[in-house]
Order: C-alpha cells, then sequence, then structure tokens
C-alpha cells in the first residue's frame, strides 16, 4: 500500500507534464486511494481541462469522489478550467490544421467540418483564422465565386433534389446519402445545401423529409432520459467497432426508432466531443480490466 507520506517529496511539475490527449500510464490506475501522488495527479488533469467525469473513469471512482477531491485539496476555478478546455479544443483542431484548411478552402462553412471531423466549431474557426494564408483565403474566394457562376438553385430547386433522393433511397436520406447520389444526377452540391438552407436538418425540413411532431413522438423523445442516452450510444459504438462522429451517428441512426436523435443527445449528455471522450475513456478502462493481472 502506498501511503501519503511516501509521494511528499514527488515535484508538482512532474503532475504538471500531464498533457490532456496524451494516454494516462497505466501505473497511474494502481495508484493507492488517498495518495498525494494520485491526489496531484487529479489535480493536474483537472487543471488541464478534464471533466470530472473523465478523471472520475480514469481512475475508476466516482465523479462526486473526485468532486471531494478537487474540494478537499484544491483545484482550479471555473475560469481556469474554462480557458484549459478553449486551449484542448484549439490544439485537437491543429492538430487536424491541414484537413481543416483543405476542407474550408473548398468553400465549406466551419461549422460542418467541425461536426464531421468531432471538433468544436468555435476552435475550427479560430485555428482557421489564425493559420489560413493569403493563397487560402484565395483559393476560398476563387471556389466559392465558382460556384455562385455555375449553376444557379432556387430553394424549389434543393427540395426537389431532396424528396428525388429520398425516392431513390427508400428513406429519409443522410447527407452521405445525397452526396452519393447529387454528382451523378446534377443536383446542388451538399455543400451548396447547407450554405442555403442553414444545415442539413433545416434542408429536410424544408423539403417535408421530417415527420411531423405527434403526442406519440413527443412520449418517444421523453423517453430518452441521460442513462437511455448513454445505453443507446454505447451499443451504436459496439456495433460500429468505434466512436462516430456527429455526421457518423446521424447517418447511422436515420430511420431508427432505437436510437435518439443527435441533437436529443446533446441536448441530455452535452457537447459532442465530451461525449466522445467519455466513450473513449469508458473503452480504454474495459480493455485495461481485461487484460490478464500480468500484463497490467
Amino acid at each position: 500500500m502506498i501511503g501519503v507520506g511516501a509521494h511528499d517529496t514527488m515535484s508538482p511539475t512532474r503532475a504538471e507534464l500531464l498533457v490532456l490527449d496524451e494516454p494516462v500510464p497505466r501505473e497511474l490506475y494502481c495508484l493507492a486511494p488517498g495518495s498525494l501522488q494520485r491526489v496531484r495527479q487529479m489535480q493536474a488533469m483537472r487543471r488541464q481541462g478534464w471533466s470530472l467525469d473523465e478523471i472520475a473513469l480514469r481512475f475508476g471512482v466516482s465523479r462526486e469522489r473526485v468532486r471531494q477531491v478537487m474540494r478537499a485539496h484544491g483545484g482550479p476555478t471555473a475560469q481556469d478550467i474554462a480557458e484549459a478546455r478553449r486551449r484542448r479544443s484549439e490544439a485537437q483542431a491543429e492538430l487536424r490544421v491541414d484537413e481543416l484548411l483543405a476542407r474550408w478552402r473548398t468553400g465549406e462553412p466551419p461549422g460542418v467540418a467541425a461536426g464531421e471531423l468531432g471538433l468544436q466549431a468555435v476552435a475550427c474557426r479560430s485555428t482557421i483564422e489564425r493559420f489560413a494564408t493569403d493563397a487560402d483565403r484565395a483559393a476560398r474566394t476563387a471556389s466559392m465565386a465558382g460556384e455562385r457562376r455555375g449553376q444557379t438553385y432556387s430553394d424549389r430547386d434543393i427540395i426537389l433534389a431532396l424528396t428525388s433522393v429520398a425516392t431513390c433511397a427508400g428513406r429519409i436520406p443522410s447527407a452521405k446519402d445525397y452526396a452519393a447520389h447529387a454528382g451523378g444526377l446534377g443536383y446542388p452540391s451538399l455543400p451548396t445545401i447547407l450554405n442555403r438552407m442553414g444545415g442539413w436538418t433545416r434542408a429536410l425540413q424544408a423539403a417535408g423529409l421530417q415527420p411531423v411532431a405527434t403526442a406519440r413522438d413527443g412520449a418517444r423523445r421523453r423517453r430518452w432520459t441521460e442513462p437511455a442516452c448513454w445505453v443507446a450510444l454505447r451499443a451504436v459504438v459496439a456495433e460500429l467497432g468505434e466512436i462516430p462522429t456527429v455526421l457518423g451517428y446521424e447517418r447511422h441512426a436515420a430511420g431508427r426508432c432505437d436510437l435518439p436523435s443527435s441533437t436529443t443527445l446533446r441536448n441530455r449528455l452535452g457537447r459532442w466531443s465530451a461525449i466522445a471522450a467519455r466513450l473513449a475513456a469508458e473503452r480504454e478502462l474495459v480493455t485495461l480490466r481485461e487484460q490478464p493481472a500480468g500484463a497490467r
């Protein structure tokens, strides 16, 4: 059993070296409950923007236990945590800056790229602003101007295209379904629809492809409690073998009454990036627990 006193000489700067997106060393899971080293690791994670849930999952304790540790031993302020999370989101966006800029140059809105890549839209926009060169801006301007000089589509054209693809697919199409059909049929491109209609859901609603809410639908929505949402998400991860992006989840859940909508999930559970982080932490813990004792 590792006592608190055994770690009194641990340098605080060691804990500060922990980076949010780096895997936590396996030995941290074995730190003795109540040890000073364990407390310092929790404090370091919190200072770097980890949520209480993420820390709890890493150490196999409850969220409330982490809160108690922070209260007893001191933790960062809410403002410091918010700033750390902002830096984390920007760091995640910077890791994919080449992909973000490539999408942006084609005229794609940053919010669309953020949803597909599982990033925060604000972080994507700020990253693009910081890294975009004059050449990138010129390419985006030319791309968008070229699209405007090409075929101009009315709202009616877009609605007809959506209903046509829905007929071909035999169901309400996902954004990926539409993109697969649109190119060969000369229909408006997916970015055009997203820009003109204000998003995929609004486009479907304009085309009358979203079912009208009824009392029965309302009852179905109300049954998606927070625990039920987590159960559904874990089932999807098991089916796909990976943690989906927002768009990936929407494609998978399209037409399925046994799964909540992505909007419901975000209303119940928070931002998609936080949802994905919790699912990733759960998968890591399951993998660790399934390993033979000698291999840990």
